[in-house]
C-alpha cells in the first residue's frame, strides 16, 4: 500500500518502489498544531502585553518613585541621571525581548523545529516569575506595575508554566513539537 513506512522506519512504499525516508525526517500528530498555535498566540498575547504596560506604566516619574521607595542609591548619586540611564535600560530590553518574542512566535506557527528549543528554554525562563511575581505582591510600593498587572504577569507565567509542561510531555512522548517519526 502506497506510504507505508518499512518495518525499520528508513524507507516508504511509493506503489513501485521503496524510496528512502531522509534523515530527521518527522510527521505531525494530533499535538502538533495546536502546540505550535497554542506556543505562538502566548507569545504575541506576552508581547502586547509588556509593551503596553511598560509605555503606560513605566515612565520617569513612576521610576524615580520605586528607586526612592527602594533607597538604595550610593550617596552622592544624581538620582534624575540614574532614573535616566534606567529608563534606557528598560526600554533597550522591551525592544529586545519583543522582538526575541516575535520570532518565536512566528517560528512557532511556522513550526521550525530548530525553534522548538529556544521555545522551550523562553517558556522555561517566563515560567520562573510564576514564582518571582508573588514578591512583587508582597512589596506593591516597590513596582512600578500597579497590583493588577502584576496579577495578569502571573497568570502568563503559569500559562508558560503551564505550556512548557506540554512541550516537556510531547517531546518525551513523540518528539519536538510532538512529531513523530515516520511509522512510530
Amino acid at each position: 500500500m502506497a506510504g507505508q513506512v518499512s518495518a525499520d522506519g528508513q524507507f516508504r512504499w511509493d506503489g513501485t518502489q521503496w524510496v528512502p525516508i531522509p534523515r530527521g525526517t518527522r510527521e505531525p500528530t494530533p499535538w502538533t498544531r495546536p502546540m505550535q498555535m497554542a506556543v505562538a498566540a502566548y507569545f504575541v498575547l506576552t508581547t502586547m502585553f509588556s509593551v503596553l504596560s511598560t509605555l503606560i506604566f513605566i515612565n520617569h516619574d513612576s521610576l524615580l518613585k520605586v528607586m526612592q521607595a527602594q533607597g538604595n542609591l550610593p550617596q552622592g548619586t544624581d538620582i534624575g541621571q540614574v532614573v535616566n540611564i534606567a529608563l534606557g535600560v528598560v526600554y533597550a530590553f522591551l525592544v529586545f525581548f519583543a522582538i526575541l518574542y516575535l520570532v518565536a512566535a512566528i517560528g512557532s506557527y511556522m513550526g521550525w523545529r530548530w525553534m522548538f528549543w529556544a521555545v522551550l528554554v523562553l517558556l522555561g525562563f517566563g515560567s520562573i516569575g510564576a514564582i518571582t511575581n508573588l514578591g512583587n505582591f508582597s512589596r506593591p510600593n516597590q513596582t512600578e506595575v500597579p497590583v493588577w498587572g502584576i496579577a495578569v504577569s502571573e497568570v502568563f507565567s503559569l500559562i508558560a508554566l503551564a505550556l512548557f509542561v506540554w512541550l516537556i510531555v510531547g517531546l518525551v512522548k513523540y518528539g519536538p513539537w510532538a512529531m513523530k517519526k515516520p511509522g512510530a
